[in-house]
Formats: C-alpha cells, sequence, structure tokens
C-alpha cells in the first residue's frame, strides 16, 4: 500500500536564483519582467520567492563557469 505525498514547493529567492544561473539579481529580475521567469509569490511587504521547479525549468540557458 503506497500513500502519494503531495509535493512541496522549495521557495527561493533571487539571490538563490542568481547564483544558479550564474547571474546578477538584476538580471533574475529582467527575465521575471519579460516573462522569461514566472512571477515570483509574494511572501511579505519585502519578501518575494519563486518556486524553484517551475524557475529551474524555465526556458533559459544556464551560464557556464
Amino acid at each position: 500500500m503506497s500513500k502519494d505525498l503531495p509535493h512541496t514547493r522549495k521557495w527561493v529567492s533571487d539571490k538563490f536564483l542568481a547564483d544558479y544561473f550564474g547571474v546578477s539579481r538584476c538580471t533574475i529580475w529582467r527575465w521575471t519582467k519579460s516573462g522569461k521567469l514566472p512571477p515570483p509569490e509574494r511572501l511579505g511587504e519585502k519578501t518575494s520567492r519563486w518556486d524553484f521547479d517551475q524557475a529551474a525549468t524555465a526556458p533559459l540557458e544556464k551560464k557556464s563557469a
């Protein structure tokens, strides 16, 4: 008997995504504004976070180190 567990979202910051993609935080916001990244969820007055799974599968190329 197996039970399906609900999917747990991993919320990440603009800094985390900038490090992940090898770009600046400004680029993360620019990509968001242009629609290349999904919009973040507002978790507070000054707190925005992206769903990592959605952001990581956005049609962007990760920079090579």
